[in-house]
């Protein structure tokens, strides 16, 4: 049985910080069909301008087929949707505009990368949009610095010639180069070693808070989305199961490992300490900020 559509609150009711807002949004595959699968669920959030939010969950929760409304891949089914104050719920959203203000990175978005030249594939959606060679060159040249790649040594060099991890930066700074607003990404630190990942997750986290750009981060690993998100968004079947701080959600140790997601190693440990009698602040998500906040107890106690 098909889900009867909800009223929703018109576009002026959108918050202005908004960056994100979502009131009873619905998504069935196959909708018609004897197959229909309710992908999404009368979804309702706010995402602020600026935020750093991880959407996790397991495989067919959801959580794919929401971040991919953001710039309207899936369009809205039933429901309301306002990103950057582009309503894409009406017939015939300005997708133009949407996807210049919303970046999309996909897991592996290396292998993306198809143009003869670093350069060229950098400037390939800055070409699509119309800017002029000379300002578009100097978008790529500022992206790609941005990612920590050299510019001269590399703009002429193939794609396929780079080593993974400067596959990777050139990728994202294909993406950023449009400068967008929302950084969505899915998955991005998936296939590269460990200092990769951090080099990938510093870039990002230095985006957010000194650029302001709104992330949005898929991610499996628990850990990263302990240790840089401001918020977590968990799906499970179709539904938004949680939408918390990372140190609220992660003392949940029972529940989060009943929806089969890891509890982050570091909050494991805190949720111990806790245990054990030491009141830890919800900003210690790293061995540093633990290490201070039991030291200032022990001070304290100690007085």
């Amino acid at each position: 049985m098909s889900k009867s559509r909800k009223v929703t609150p018109p576009v002026t009711d959108v918050p202005s910080d908004a960056a994100i807002y979502a009131r009873d949004l619905n998504f069935t595959y196959n909708a018609k069909s004897d197959f229909a699968k309710h992908a999404l669920v009368d979804i309702n959030l706010t995402v602020n301008k600026g935020e750093f939010v991880a959407v996790v969950g397991h495989t067919g929760s959801g959580k794919t087929t929401f971040v991919q409304h953001l710039n309207a891949l899936i369009r809205v089914q039933s429901g309301f949707l306002s990103v950057l104050g582009n309503d894409l719920s009406v017939k015939k959203p300005d997708l133009k505009a949407l996807r210049r203000e919303v970046g999309m990175v996909f897991q592996y978005p290396e292998y993306q990368l198809f143009a003869d030249t670093v350069l060229e594939d950098v400037c390939f959606g800055l070409k699509n949009f119309g800017i002029d060679k000379d300002k578009r060159e100097q978008m790529a040249k500022d992206a790609l610095e941005l990612v920590g790649l050299d510019y001269e040594q590399i703009k002429s060099k193939s794609p396929f010639d780079l080593s993974g991890g400067e596959k990777r930066r050139v990728a994202l700074a294909g993406v950023l180069a449009m400068k967008p607003h929302i950084l969505v990404m899915d998955e991005p630190t998936a296939g590269l070693d460990p200092r990769g990942k951090s080099e990938v997750l510093d870039l990002v986290g230095k985006l957010n808070r000194d650029e302001g750009v709104t992330v949005i981060m898929v991610s499996h690993d628990m850990n990263e989305v302990y240790e840089n998100a401001d918020r977590v968004l968990v799906f499970r079947e179709g539904n938004l199961a949680y939408d918390m701080a990372p140190r609220d959600l992660f003392r949940m140790e029972e529940e989060i490992r009943s929806m089969n997601l890891e509890v982050p190693a570091m909050a494991a440990f805190c949720n111990e300490l806790e245990r054990q009698g030491y009141p830890l602040p919800d900003s210690c998500r790293t061995v540093d900020d633990v290490f201070a906040a039991v030291l200032k107890f022990k001070e304290t106690r100690d007085v």
